[in-house]
C-alpha cells in the first residue's frame, strides 16, 4: 500500500472525506512516517550485509552506510570475528589488518516522502500505519476521540507485535546445539 493509500484508508477510518486529503495530507504523512519508525526500528529491525576493506589499524569506514547497529562482523573467510565500534559511531575496528570485513547491520531505511513510496514492511502490516496515523491524529482531541484513539493504538501495536525481526529463531551458533533443543531430552 502507498503513502497515499495509507492516508486514504486513515481518512476512512476517520469518517473524513477523501477529498478532504490536501487539509491532511503533510501531518498525516509525517504521523505515518512516525509509525513507520517505530515499526523499523523497535519490531521489524531489518538487516544487510556490508563488505567494507579495512585500513593497516584494521578501522573500516561505516560513516556512510544508513545503520542502526553492527550485530556481526566476519572477516574473507566466513570467520565471526571482534569488533568494536568507534565511540562517534563513524569507524569500525576489527583485528583484520589490511583486509576486508562483511558486517551485519541492523540498517535504517528513509522516510515515505511522495504518495507512491510504500513502506518496506510486509504487506499485512501497512493497514497499520493507518491506523497509527488515525491514532496520532485523534489522541489531541476531545475525551471521547481519545477514547477512539486508545483502540487505534491497540490495533497498531498488535498488528507490530505481529512481525518478526529479521533472523529472530534461526540458530547461528553450533556450539550447544543439542542443549538448546528437544533433541537432547529423547532417549
Amino acid at each position: 500500500m502507498t503513502l497515499a493509500g495509507l492516508m486514504k484508508l486513515a481518512l476512512k477510518q476517520l469518517d473524513e472525506t477523501p477529498e478532504d486529503i490536501s487539509e491532511y495530507d503533510e501531518l498525516f504523512a509525517s504521523y505515518a512516517n512516525m509509525g513507520y519508525m517505530i515499526a523499523l526500528r523497535l519490531f521489524l529491525r531489518p538487516r544487510e550485509s556490508f563488505t567494507l576493506a579495512t585500513d593497516r589499524d584494521g578501522r573500516a569506514d561505516i560513516c556512510a552506510l544508513p545503520l542502526g547497529r553492527v550485530v556481526q562482523a566476519e572477516d574473507e573467510r566466513g570467520n565471526t570475528v571482534w569488533f568494536d565500534v568507534a565511540a562517534d559511531g563513524g569507524s569500525v575496528k576489527t583485528g583484520g589488518r589490511d583486509g576486508q570485513i562483511t558486517l551485519l547491520c541492523e540498517v535504517e531505511y528513509p522516510p515515505l516522502s511522495g504518495g507512491t513510496d510504500e513502506p518496506r514492511l510486509p504487506e499485512y502490516a501497512h493497514p497499520a500505519l493507518a491506523d497509527y496515523i488515525c491514532y496520532r491524529h485523534l489522541s489531541s482531541g476531545s475525551l471521547a476521540k481519545q477514547s477512539r484513539a486508545e483502540f487505534f493504538y491497540q490495533s497498531f501495536y498488535q498488528q507490530m507485535r505481529a512481525l518478526r525481526p529479521q533472523g529472530a529463531g534461526s540458530v547461528t551458533r553450533m556450539k550447544n546445539l543439542y542443549s538448546a533443543t528437544e533433541a537432547a531430552y529423547r532417549k
